[in-house]
């Protein structure tokens, strides 16, 4: 291929394509299956609509009037913007970028570090395969980038590669974070303990980035400002609040599926994370009996975390191909293999590795001219597959699309805000599709808190028929529950309740002796 048109299609570019086209694709209706998907952004419209933000619930009845703050607020609004001008077309082709974009960034700095690219396209495969059981459109995406971008950051001065000013560039990212995604706590907890472990590294007088007593005071002050930037929002210091209390609590652990430990979700889960793991400790042993850098050990916390909650899984897996990329250099074998002549490993001590430094703008014209065209598509409402308008598509299989006549209908003939019981799945289905109904329950577990769960649960689980205490405390009339769970074989017994129609994804019942039955 002529110079003059490899500058335009490097293995950059060709990365970034295949990543765009690949989770377009895939993505479609996948990125759309995790219940807050579509609450989110309709949280956001809420508070676009009225011009003001939310302080109580005005989405369930169960909670309603209820103190309760959209964590993500800033993230929701965004969301809601981009609905507002392609829908969700919009955030698929919005979220798909920056997952492109974020990926292509770290495939960068794998062969900038010397990284053969079939190599790094290898490492790169097995991160997204690591972290795409929790790849989903919301706001902890958002996380995923800053988290990644904040520890190559800590990575870059540990090795000398941009100075401790430059690392005070963290504080308006962490401002940002904090009204975005709660998961500000993992940026902060990560700086934290690389600023102990470069401390504890000064005071042992090994090899490290810090030669002053004055930078450990400068570091000190990141770090409090860093904290500090949790409460530079509209809701002060009642959002972490909030976050601490999802951390600790003893039951969404147990309950909620993103937050299950990690032998609890699959062989397939387990498998790739373990194996993504392997090969992070691989790497850090090979790099004994030298003394490690603190932000190559900073991946082993992301990992143990990992095993208590899946939710770190993705974070853990970002963490470690951007330490991979300082490590490989100093393996024992990938050395060996490097100086034996290995066309995988061209390995190199890198100080002045910047991500994107010197980056051609004909590297990036493609995927700029493609998402850009697709963005145009969209706006003018032109269905072209992938590109156009109508792409993104929910999963019928997983929500009761076939059942929205019915529950529209339901919604205009009933007075607003009328309360219909649903399985926890589909709450952010009617929050978004029927906002004139009120929910029983969602997936927003710091506002019905752990006795709602451990309620919502148990009847699930044990006592379906507490239904009917509920539908005499809060007088709802309608159900909308999952074909074949506990509830609906309840329902198909109980009398007094008459099924309105029945499709793969869920079950619509009335509580009135008329059966209205269509199929």
């Amino acid at each position: 291929m002529p110079s003059h048109v490899s500058r335009y299609w490097r293995a950059e570019t060709l990365v970034f394509l295949g990543l765009w086209l690949t989770m377009m694709t895939a993505g479609r209706s996948g990125f759309f299956k995790d219940p807050g998907s579509l609450w989110h952004t309709a949280v956001g419209q809420r508070m676009l609509a009225s011009g003001h933000l939310i302080h109580t619930d005005s989405f369930s009845f169960t909670a309603q009037g209820k103190a309760w703050m959209p964590q993500s607020w800033l993230a929701e609004c965004i969301l809601a913007l981009i609905h507002r001008m392609s829908g969700l077309d919009g955030i698929l082709l919005a979220t798909v970028t920056l997952l492109a974009c974020l990926y292509t960034w770290v495939f960068r700095r794998l062969i900038r570090a010397g990284v053969h690219p079939l190599l790094a396209v290898f490492l790169l495969a097995l991160t997204l395969l690591a972290s795409t059981y929790h790849i989903y459109v919301r706001p902890h995406l958002l996380t995923l980038a800053f988290l990644g971008w904040t520890f190559a950051k800590l990575c870059d001065f540990e090795t000398g590669r941009i100075s401790l000013a430059r690392l005070f560039w963290l504080l308006p990212l962490f401002v940002l974070w904090a009204n975005v995604h709660g998961g500000m706590i993992a940026g902060l907890g990560t700086v934290t303990i690389a600023v102990a472990g470069w401390t504890i590294a000064f005071w042992l007088r090994w090899d490290g980035p810090l030669v002053r007593f004055k930078q450990i005071l400068w570091l000190s002050l990141l770090v409090i400002g860093c904290g500090l930037a949790a409460f530079v929002n509209p809701y002060g210091a009642a959002l972490p609040r909030v976050w601490l209390s999802l951390i600790g609590s003893p039951v969404i652990p147990h309950e909620i599926r993103e937050h299950l430990p990690l032998l609890d979700c699959g062989p397939w889960v387990i498998f790739i994370v373990s194996l993504l793991g392997f090969v992070y400790v691989t790497a850090l042993i090979g790099v004994l009996p030298a003394r490690p850098r603190v932000t190559w050990l900073i991946p082993l916390v992301w990992l143990a975390l990992t095993w208590t909650r899946i939710r770190h899984g993705p974070l853990f897996a970002i963490t470690v191909v951007i330490a991979l990329a300082d490590m490989f250099p100093h393996v024992r074998w990938t050395r060996w293999l490097a100086a034996n002549g290995s066309v995988l490993f061209r390995l190199q001590e890198c100080r002045k590795l910047e991500a994107w430094k010197g980056l051609d703008w004909r590297s990036i014209l493609a995927p700029s001219v493609l998402v850009l065209t697709t963005l145009v598509f969209q706006i003018g409402s032109y269905s072209v597959p992938l590109l156009g308008r109508n792409w993104a598509q929910l999963d019928r299989s997983l929500l009761p699309l076939e059942l929205l006549p019915e529950l529209r209908e339901l919604e205009r003939s009933a007075p607003g805000g009328t309360p219909i019981f649903n399985d926890m799945l589909f709450g952010g289905f009617l929050i978004y599709y029927t906002p004139g109904l009120r929910v029983f329950i969602d997936d927003r577990c710091e506002l019905y808190g752990d006795k709602g769960l451990c309620d919502y649960v148990q009847a699930l689980r044990d006592n379906p028929a507490q239904i009917e205490a509920w539908a005499d405390q809060y007088g709802f009339e309608s159900a909308l529950i999952r074909t074949d769970s506990a509830f609906d074989h309840y329902f198909q017994r109980a009398s007094g309740w008459s099924m309105v129609r029945r499709t793969e994804a869920a079950t619509l019942y009335q509580r009135s002796l008329k059966i209205v039955q269509r199929d």
